[in-house]
């Protein structure tokens, strides 16, 4: 049965670290062209307000996914310092922190969408 996990604290970095950072690069191409498929099908089926409309969004959008992106990255860091140096109860409060972070994160800027699309879009 194949292994998934790769080891970052053993031997030779650079294969590990493109093999980390594919999924990264592969997602914002998607982020990327989604947008670009959000702008052609506007485009051809809607007016230049609804153009605009959308081109101006994807700033926004991007703001807020890289803004987390950040923040993961951030808890990577974190644990893979506590990874390194083999300390489970670090490890273990960086898991559920990040979870945390994440999960409230997410009700936040379900909280900022619901209230604050609007002024935000203006």
């Amino acid at each position: 049965m194949r292994s998934y996990q790769v080891d970052m604290c053993n031997g030779p970095i650079l294969k590990k670290l493109i093999v980390f950072a594919l999924p990264l690069i592969l997602s914002g191409c998607l982020q990327l062209l989604f947008n670009a498929a959000d702008i052609i099908v506007v485009g051809r089926f809607t007016g230049n307000q609804a153009l605009a409309a959308v081109g101006s969004t994807s700033a926004l959008i991007n703001l807020l996914v890289n803004m987390f992106i950040g923040i993961s990255v951030g808890a990577n860091v974190v644990l893979g310092k506590s990874i390194g140096a083999r300390d489970e109860e670090n490890t273990s409060k960086a898991v559920h922190t990040a979870i945390f972070i994440a999960v409230f994160g997410g009700f936040l800027m379900v909280f900022v969408g619901f209230f604050f699309a609007k002024p935000l879009l203006e």
